[in-house]
């Protein structure tokens, strides 16, 4: 008889890789500097257009919103919003004073495809013309006109539902962390 011989140990299943849409190596950073109004009026957010949405970033660190309609959100949401890496990303209701766009009247320059800008502690990216990705730390977004994913710390509850997993695709369907960068 010889001896048995223990079983190697199932390694652990991989986690989750970080989606293209964050992956920050793909895209080429460009200077924020062109986002920021110098207008009083605008309290030191920055404005850009992304994926055929306006987009803001601040006034604080770690806060941002894109406007648009999308079709797994509620009827009556008009963006998102994530507030300080500390809530969200929410939607932001019809009803809500929350404000897209500059009072000053500024007009945001578009993120081109490809690339991404990083302000205040976050970076949106353009992957393709009709979509944008924001992230703030632990907290993320993704809109493209047919589908939305949101991102938020584990056992998190401060946030909106993210669509049934049949809505999409495959690659995002099972899990709602980021990654460690």
């Amino acid at each position: 008889m010889g001896s048995a011989v223990a079983p190697a140990s199932a390694a652990p299943p991989p986690g989750p890789t970080m989606p293209v849409e964050f992956d920050l190596s793909r895209y080429q950073p460009v200077d924020g500097a062109q986002f920021r109004p110098l207008a009083y009026a605008d309290n030191g957010r920055a404005f850009l257009r992304v994926g055929g949405r306006l987009c803001q970033i601040g006034p604080s660190y770690r806060y941002v919103g894109c406007q648009g309609r999308v079709a797994t959100a509620p009827p009556t949401a008009r963006g998102v919003a994530i507030s300080g890496d500390q809530q969200g990303p929410w939607w932001v209701p019809d009803w809500s004073d929350y404000r897209f766009g500059a009072p000053s009247g500024f007009r945001p320059p578009t993120l081109a495809v490809g690339k991404r800008v990083t302000i205040a502690g976050v970076t949106c990216t353009a992957p393709r013309p009709d979509t944008v990705a924001c992230r703030t730390g632990a907290r993320a977004f993704i809109l493209t006109p047919a589908w939305h994913k949101f991102f938020f710390p584990s056992g998190d509850t401060a946030h909106s539902a993210n669509p049934a997993p049949r809505y999409l695709p495959a690659r995002l369907q099972y899990w709602n962390q980021l990654p460690p960068t």
